[in-house]
């Protein structure tokens, strides 16, 4: 890291750019077949400040490849971490070219996890899994570096285990002093022609730093005033050396790799001050960070996608009075012809769409009319129809059953339940069919005649609900708090006297702007979309648009 002012800076995702690349003719290293990788030079261990970790501390960790020439042979870039079965979290500069338009992550990009080895050295690690889209939460400025945050779809989910991002609001784990964790491959030496990547995984223990601390430190590091972007942006270092056996510092290769504190994902390593002799450790600065929380809001959504066709927005769900059943995916503001669903549907008196394994096919929450068991019908990559996991039984007396997404903020799906007496009973999921112990979140829900949820109505970052009162038909929202204990504030009244609607559906974001919205079916059978705008108020819906006739033929829509 340099001085304030430096000359110029380094994107910490050098992989392409570090001296660290070999010559052509690298190790193959596992599926899909013909990927080849560019095997870096024997190294030594030694990040600058780092040590080495093994991969049974860091599974969520993976490493981004780029086939930059296409000639076969993919190069590492940069470090990425696994946020769920089918997504991974990294630097937006790491999948986009030096003028910030998105590179060919889907025909050119590979994802390498499983492993704590550096891609191409001379033993097979890993898994490798290709990359169905990416994701950039902000506008993504490349001359400033601003909004440095991507996530990336798998083209299949993977088995390790992920890592949870901070939550939107928390303040807690930012703390100037408090010591954070990065983790990466990145150059092991300041050198730009010299020093290579790290053969091994690495971390690195740096105290936070506060806003004021990194604005004076940081401004004017790519060569305009404010280059530091306090709420964007966080810094840590203790403050570069300029001397590599005693520098503490993240360098070229190590961008997109996360910063941890207590268990969360607080940053992304983003970038750094540099010269035209040394790629980090520059006397005196830090280490500049994507801020995490600030955009987990926007991120989550598209982490838990509720779509049946693997896109961003979620599509609607319906079953006929007979047995068959049908996707209607959504385009927008539209809804495309219905499709199929394979499978017999027409013992099930209730049917709700989610994801509870996070795995990115969406699931259904069915319950059996003549038994009131509940079922969890679930899909993999393999298949393309349902297996059946009973997950609760005897539920006839249920007045409701919601499946809101993740209401604690543990990573995975949940369930609500209504009981007979109107208590709100919350189901924490393992994301494997299992629940912990159940948690009383409210009572009285019995004078509701509907109640739903899916998705982030008010913009917060915490799943809501929707809940309509009988008699009246107002629609109160239930706010959520993301917290275990007491996982829902009071209803407010936000809409009266909505009889208009026989039914209120809340398939997720279906416009994919990640606010979650409502679809709600007229008495007349019309179906309409309205979209979420983030408020909590009586504005909380824009203006209805019409996606459809005919809807009353359908027996359930979920």
């Amino acid at each position: 890291m340099a001085a304030a002012g430096a000359a110029t800076l380094a994107l910490l995702g050098g992989g392409l750019t570090a001296g660290a690349q070999a010559a052509e003719g690298g190790e193959r290293f596992l599926p899909p077949k013909g990927v080849e990788v560019v095997s870096p030079q024997k190294l030594s261990p030694k990040i600058i400040g780092g040590t080495d970790t093994a991969f049974k501390n860091a599974p969520w960790m993976v490493q981004l490849l780029f086939e930059d020439d296409n000639d076969g042979l993919f190069y590492f870039s940069c470090g990425g971490t696994l946020v769920a079965p089918n997504k991974v979290m990294t630097a937006a500069h790491c999948v986009t070219d030096e003028n910030g338009k998105a590179l060919d992550m889907v025909g050119r990009g590979l994802v390498l996890a499983g492993t704590a080895k550096l891609a191409g050295g001379p033993k097979d690690e890993g898994t490798a899994v290709g990359i169905s889209r990416s994701y950039f939460a902000g506008s993504y400025n490349a001359a400033e570096i601003d909004n440095d945050i991507a996530l990336l779809t798998l083209s299949r989910p993977l088995s390790y285990k992920p890592a949870q991002p901070a939550s939107y609001g928390d303040t807690a784990r930012y703390v100037a002093g408090t010591k954070a964790t990065t983790y990466g491959w990145g150059m092991t030496g300041s050198d730009w022609d010299s020093a290579p990547l790290s053969d091994t995984l690495l971390r690195l223990e740096q105290p936070l730093r506060s806003d004021a601390e990194c604005s004076e430190n940081l401004d004017g590091a790519i060569g305009v005033p404010g280059s530091y972007k306090p709420g964007h942006m966080i810094c840590a270092g203790v403050g570069g050396t300029g001397n590599d056996a005693t520098g503490r510092a993240t360098c070229p290769g190590d961008s997109g790799g996360p910063m941890f504190v207590t268990g969360r994902i607080i940053g992304i390593t983003s970038w750094g001050p540099a010269n035209s002799a040394e790629a980090c450790n520059l006397r005196g600065t830090y280490d500049a960070y994507t801020k995490v929380s600030t955009y987990y809001r926007s991120i989550q959504p598209r982490i838990d996608d509720t779509s049946f066709s693997r896109d961003h927005r979620a599509d609607v769900f319906a079953r006929s009075t007979g047995a068959a059943a049908y996707t209607f995916p959504s385009s927008g503001e539209k809804l495309a012809a219905r499709k199929v669903l394979a499978g017999s549907y027409n013992a099930y008196n209730l049917l709700i769409q989610t994801d509870l394994d996070r795995d990115g096919y969406q699931d259904l929450i069915a319950r059996e009319g003549s038994t009131g068991d509940v079922y969890w019908l679930h899909r993999s990559v393999s298949s393309s129809t349902y297996a059946k996991t009973k997950i609760f039984s005897n539920w006839k007396t249920v007045r409701a059953i919601v499946a809101p997404g993740d209401v604690n903020n543990d990573g995975k799906g949940d369930i609500l339940a209504v009981t007979a007496t109107g208590d709100l009973i919350t189901y924490p999921s393992y994301g494997n069919g299992r629940f912990n112990t159940p948690v009383k979140s409210a009572t009285g829900y019995q004078v509701y005649n509907q109640v739903r949820g899916h998705g982030d109505l008010t913009y917060d970052g915490k799943n809501d609900l929707l809940v309509r009162r009988g008699g009246t038909n107002d629609l109160y929202l239930v706010k959520g708090t993301g917290k275990s204990t007491a996982p829902f504030e009071e209803p407010v009244k936000v809409r009266s006297n909505w009889a208009a609607y026989n039914l209120l559906v809340t398939p997720g974001d279906v416009n994919g702007d990640a606010k979650a919205d409502l679809v709600a079916r007229s008495n007349s059978g019309g179906l309409y979309l309205l979209k979420g705008t983030g408020k909590a108020n009586s504005e909380i819906f824009a203006t209805q648009i019409k996606l459809g006739s005919g809807w009353n033929d359908y027996y359930t829509v979920g």
